[in-house]
């Protein structure tokens, strides 16, 4: 289980995170929602530790996480940021191999074997001799996606991993989360279509204004009056 406590993060004297306490268990794919502003990406990047929480402790299986070093944090868990930009042009299989750097376990053969198979996985084996800077921002997200899955963690986070897809691209990670978590790994992902959230995320944890508004099932949000106050709509 991974567990986050009384999760803060702060600029200044801005609050962009409080107090924010959940629970979530593998084998379940979890929704990050709320407006604009709400605190979702601010939230991703601090349970992963890519920002410094201000208080509060990340555990995985009770024990703490954030506190080990990157090497370990990185083989618990896989983040993949929204509309990811490259700054060197890189083959997109070279982008995947990356992935795998945390994993010292793997042969050069292996690590050549999962990138075929990542690749595979979100349907982009076609462009692994493309340029990472030449390829769409589609296709992009989908390769960023690829070299998360190699580094085998258990925990899988993802900002927004839809939004820069076709409808057809976007079923298909979808469905490709619901493959691996059935097959164990949790997955995190914070997304703003609230229509792919109902149908794919097991648990949804809402935010407003940087704080925890509900945790649980969609459907209990949907047919209470919180979809109004944390978002203004009567109905979807």
């Amino acid at each position: 289980m991974l567990e986050l406590k009384n999760l803060t993060y702060k600029v200044g004297h801005k609050t962009l995170i409080e107090n924010v306490s959940l629970k979530f268990i593998p084998g379940l794919i979890y929704g990050i929602i709320g407006p604009n502003g709400a605190g979702k990406s601010t939230l991703l990047k601090t349970l992963t530790g890519i920002w410094k929480a201000t208080t509060g402790k990340v555990y995985w299986k009770h024990q703490e996480l954030l506190s080990q070093d990157r090497t370990t944090i990185s083989r618990t868990l896989s983040l993949v940021l929204q509309n990811p930009q490259p700054h060197f042009a890189f083959s997109v299989a070279e982008m995947v191999e990356m992935g795998t750097y945390p994993r010292h376990d793997l042969r050069k053969k292996e690590k050549k074997a999962k990138v075929q198979w990542a690749l595979e996985l979100v349907n982009g084996w076609h462009l692994r001799d493309e340029r990472i800077t030449e390829v769409s921002q589609g296709e992009r997200q989908r390769i960023y996606i690829a070299r998360s899955l190699v580094t085998q963690s258990p925990i899988l986070v993802l900002d927004e991993p839809t939004s820069n897809l076709d409808i057809k691209h976007q079923l298909e990670i979808w469905n490709l989360l619901r493959q691996l978590s059935q097959e164990g790994k949790l997955i995190i992902v914070a997304n703003h279509d609230l229509y792919a959230t109902e149908r794919f995320c097991d648990q949804v944890a809402v935010l407003k204004q940087g704080c925890l508004f509900y945790q649980g099932a969609f459907a209990a949000m949907k047919s209470s009056s919180l979809l109004y106050e944390v978002f203004e709509i009567a109905h979807l």
